[in-house]
């Protein structure tokens, strides 16, 4: 199959670029290996309430419905359930799964989005056991409980925004904690690393007092925070919110039964009683990574950037990367959320129609501006120093002689 532009990824960066490239002339085929388009979208609900008071339930999977048939009815060819196995030549795509075997196109747009991190404490292979994003996709997809009684192990903007999608479901969510300081889950997870992500998140608090003083407190006052909260008075949504406890074990002989909790000091050591909460599931929460293999395939250098999320591949401001006719978007080149990564979408979609000589409904310029305006406005943080990130990559991006 030949087009114009091929794009690997359905999520919200794959199909707004989609949409926006066929709008222009261009034929465009999206590949994904999962059963249906949309992406991370398909898990999310929540209420952003710096959105308009009309546009501030935000419903993931009506929004990727949405995108998809848009694109489809603008004739996007959308292969659902493939796989890209690999890339070639200027452009090579080969699939499994589908009756075509191959796509050839100009252009490649690598919007693949990102993977969850593992993470590994006694008790994580137990059944019952699930990553936070399989208990997201479980509640807003799928309208399945995940338990009866949840315990969420690790305290960041993914966990705490699937603890209230949870919750709002109906589901008993016993308490966050955090995970044990370890060689294996790092140590990004003492109260105090956890309070300064918290600023960023805090927007999500109930009532605009408590999203105010949150706001205020955990970004100016962090330690202070900490020590006051070894006392486990923050609750969001009737949830306790254990700051200065970690699940040091996923109790259970052939399935989750309980958690054991640790006190732990300010810095996430080990520090006073320990005691057990009966839950039969454990939802486990260690963050996103993107997912930068096929860059890598394609022949574009791979930098590692941790405030980005860890390893992405070399690009500059308009998505474009070192790699002629290779364009990246969404979480592959860093962990945002979906405006953002549809922003982004748009971005490379305007920057591929420059580079074939197309006219855009919108130019690069205005299309960048609207990336760091959906930034601005996002209602869920994951990265705290994203914009640090973004810089350094800028900086490599110029010292690499490519603009």
């Amino acid at each position: 199959m030949k087009v114009d532009a091929a794009i690997i990824g359905a999520g919200p960066s794959g199909l707004a670029a989609a949409i926006e490239l066929v709008q222009n002339g261009l034929s465009v085929a999206v590949i994904d290996e999962y059963y249906r388009a949309g992406g991370r979208l398909l898990g999310q609900h929540y209420e952003d309430r710096k959105a308009p008071p009309d546009e501030r339930i935000w419903n993931g999977k009506e929004i990727a419905e949405k995108l998809e048939e848009k694109a489809r009815n603008l004739g996007v060819h959308i292969f659902t359930g493939v796989t890209a196995w690999s890339v070639s030549g200027k452009w090579k795509i080969d699939v499994t799964g589908e009756k075509v075997n191959a796509i050839i196109s100009k252009v490649l747009l690598l919007a693949t989005g990102s993977i969850e991190k593992a993470l590994p404490i006694p008790g994580w292979t137990l059944p019952g056991a699930v990553s936070i994003g399989a208990a997201q996709t479980f509640t807003n997809l799928h309208h399945v409980a995940v338990g009866k009684k949840v315990m969420i192990v690790g305290i960041d903007p993914l966990s705490l925004s699937v603890m209230i999608e949870m919750k709002n479901a109906g589901i008993d969510v016993a308490g966050m904690a955090l995970p044990p300081l370890s060689p294996a889950t790092g140590q990004n997870h003492s109260p105090r690393q956890t309070l300064e992500r918290l600023k960023d998140v805090a927007g999500l608090a109930p009532n605009p007092l408590m999203r105010m003083a949150g706001t205020f407190a955990l970004g100016r006052f962090p330690n202070l925070a900490a020590r006051a909260l070894k006392f486990n008075f923050l609750k969001v949504n009737g949830v306790p919110i254990y700051l200065r406890k970690s699940v040091a074990k996923i109790e259970g002989e052939k399935k989750v039964e309980a958690v054991t909790l640790q006190s732990v000091s300010v810095d996430g050591r080990p520090a006073g009683k320990i005691e057990q909460i009966e839950v039969d599931t454990v939802c486990l929460s260690a963050g996103l990574y993107p997912m930068a293999d096929l860059a890598q395939v394609a022949g574009c250098p791979i930098i590692d950037i941790p405030e980005l999320g860890g390893m992405v591949p070399l690009h500059g401001p308009d998505m474009s990367t070192s790699v002629k006719g290779l364009y990246v978007a969404g979480n592959i080149t860093g962990i945002e959320g979906a405006k953002v990564a549809m922003a982004q979408g748009n971005l490379a979609a305007s920057s591929i129609l420059k580079s074939m000589g197309r006219k855009s409904s919108i130019s690069v310029n205005e299309a960048m501006m609207k990336v760091k305006k959906a930034r601005e406005i996002s209602p869920l943080r994951f990265l705290p120093k994203i914009e640090e990130g973004r810089s350094k990559m800028n900086e490599i991006w110029k010292k690499e002689g490519i603009v």
